[in-house]
């Protein structure tokens, strides 16, 4: 079925069902461990150091499993790799609510955290097939914003629900989440989408992968990972230059919840930025406002000045919902666009990784203050790159006509 551009909101309610509302419980469950990982190894008598291995262990399963995930999903096909990430999310987190020793703990968040690569990866490279170029923006910008979503409610829905041992609870709420989520979307798959279960069983090389897309990776991937690694970064060095002025704890977290607030309002809009006016015209308001506000932040003395900067941090990320996705898919090949999107991901994620190492390293060769505008810095050189380097291999007004996305893998 066919359907002009304007017809975007029909197209996006079609995916509600299949792909939107379970990546929406994924990602509340996962919102919903991240807070009690450490507590969880504590209760098991690990030491800090320990605890914070547990914790690490949920963003390397998730590094670690992002090139394989590309392999099995062109070896399963969509929908079958989407019934092997639930079983993983799903056996990771029966390992870790049984677990009597903290080994046993951290195999069941890397197991889940495997899963978790898996779907995501599912879910970009479903859309990225099924969503033309002229809504794309829109398509995955909503699930960003989903998962964004996800990833304050399930704190929230844990202190709701929490018991006396919050760890276990946080751990069953992601549970039910995927059960009932892969359930949603078994029972919403399109019996007539072949290539959802299509298997590609040739392998291709991540290095292969990069010497053949480099100009991309050095354009579109140099933005995508400097968005994601100032994404972190925020998240990090907000709270810790809060506490250096003498922020109290509630203050930082009112400065947080508003930021966010104003973050997850954006990703819509962020997305007719995008398909209206080229991905550039999404990703460099992210860009330039994520850079000035940590430029900016050693300039703040006190709550005021401070949350100015964190709802600018705020908007930037909230104008950018969607773009690392979206980049992505615009440039992963009809053959082979799992591996190259796991390649994407990969190097997305270690953009995210590097943006609290990169704070920690500069807090302390140099000093707290000097993190920020180090890191906006980078942001600047990140931006220059895609003003005069990166491509717009969909200008939107181009696409006159665009196709109904089929249901979800």
């Amino acid at each position: 079925m066919n359907a002009h551009p304007g017809q975007g909101g029909s197209s996006l309610r079609a995916l509600l069902v299949p792909v939107y509302v379970p990546s929406l419980l994924f990602a509340t469950g996962q919102g919903a461990i991240v807070p009690v990982l450490a507590l969880a190894a504590k209760d098991l008598g690990a030491s800090s150091a320990q605890a914070g291995l547990v914790v690490a262990a949920n963003g390397l399963g998730t590094v670690a499993f992002d090139i394989s995930a590309g392999s099995l999903v062109a070896a399963v096909g969509e929908q079958g790799a989407s019934s092997l990430a639930a079983i993983m999310v799903i056996a990771g987190l029966v390992i870790a609510i049984l677990s009597a020793s903290l080994l046993m703990l951290g195999v069941g968040i890397f197991v889940s955290a495997c899963g978790w690569a898996v779907w995501v990866l599912v879910r970009l490279t479903h859309l990225s097939r099924v969503a033309p170029p002229a809504t794309r923006g829109r398509t995955l910008s909503v699930l960003g914003g989903v998962m964004r979503a996800g990833a304050v409610l399930g704190p929230f829905l844990l202190l709701a629900l929490a018991t006396s041992r919050p760890a276990k609870s946080a751990f069953l709420i992601y549970l039910v989440c995927a059960v009932v989520g892969f359930g949603m979307l078994h029972r919403a798959r399109d019996p007539h989408d072949r290539a959802g279960r299509q298997r590609a069983p040739e392998r291709t090389h991540p290095v292969r992968i990069v010497g053949e897309h480099r100009r991309e990776f050095a354009t579109a991937g140099v933005g995508a990972f400097t968005i994601c690694m100032l994404r972190a970064s925020r998240q990090v060095v907000v709270p810790l230059w809060g506490a250096h002025i003498g922020l109290s704890l509630a203050s930082i977290s009112l400065i947080f919840a508003l930021s966010s607030a104003v973050d997850l309002a954006l990703f819509y809009p962020a997305g007719v930025i995008s398909d209206r006016f080229g991905r550039p015209a999404a990703a460099l308001p992210c860009l330039v406002l994520l850079a000035c506000g940590h430029l900016a932040l050693p300039l703040t003395h006190g709550f005021a000045a401070l949350m100015i900067v964190a709802t600018v941090l705020g908007i930037g990320n909230g104008l950018g919902s969607g773009i690392v996705m979206t980049l992505g898919a615009d440039r992963s090949p009809s053959i082979g666009r799992a591996p190259f999107l796991a390649v994407w991901r990969l190097f997305c994620d270690a953009g995210t990784a590097s943006g609290p190492l990169a704070c920690a390293a500069v807090a302390s060769v140099l000093t707290l203050g000097a993190a920020g505008p180090v890191l906006g810095l980078v942001g600047l050189a990140g931006t220059f790159v895609v003003v005069m380097f990166m491509r717009d291999p969909h200008p939107s007004m181009r696409v006159s006509r665009v196709e109904r996305p089929a249901h979800g893998a």
